[in-house]
């Protein structure tokens, strides 16, 4: 895998990437901005950061309108505050059929992004732990256990 290449740093903003000149947004906002008003979102928020970070670094970039989870890749993202909770994803090397997924895009060969809604951190159980410890290591570049090269599980 490509763990081991270094990442590419935008000049612009500072955010770092694992190939040259991926598409993101170099506006950068703090915290506060992005969830002014809105603290029970932000609330949920860190405890699913917490949940993301059991699977080891996890650099925050805040964004306009979503704030990402990146290991060396991007792995998890809160993609927008809803009024009773948030709407997240998290990418793994394998399709997941869970009614706890409100929509899986498959992205060919071997990836797939698993949309879910979190309105309460109760969710972040130990299944959820699990999916989002693989995506860190999805993130991270790594072959996950259970996946063939192909990443089908």
């Amino acid at each position: 895998m490509d763990e081991a290449r270094p990442l590419w740093t935008c000049p612009e903003c500072g955010q770092s990437f694992v190939a040259r000149n991926m598409a993101h947004s170099c506006f950068r906002q703090s915290e506060e901005a992005f969830f002014a008003g809105r603290e029970a979102q932000r609330e949920l928020y860190h405890a699913f950061l917490e949940a993301a970070q059991r699977g080891g670094p996890v650099v925050v970039n805040i964004n306009k309108t979503r704030i990402s989870f990146q290991a060396r890749a991007r792995f998890a993202s809160v993609n927008r505050v809803l009024r009773d909770g948030l709407a997240c994803h998290l990418w793994l090397k394998r399709r997941i059929d869970s009614p706890r997924f409100t929509r899986v895009e498959h992205l060919p060969p071997s990836d797939h992004i698993h949309h879910f809604k979190l309105t309460d951190a109760s969710q972040l159980d130990a299944e959820m732990a699990g999916w989002l410890a693989e995506a860190h290591e999805v993130g991270m570049q790594r072959r996950v256990p259970g996946n063939d090269s192909r990443g089908r599980g």
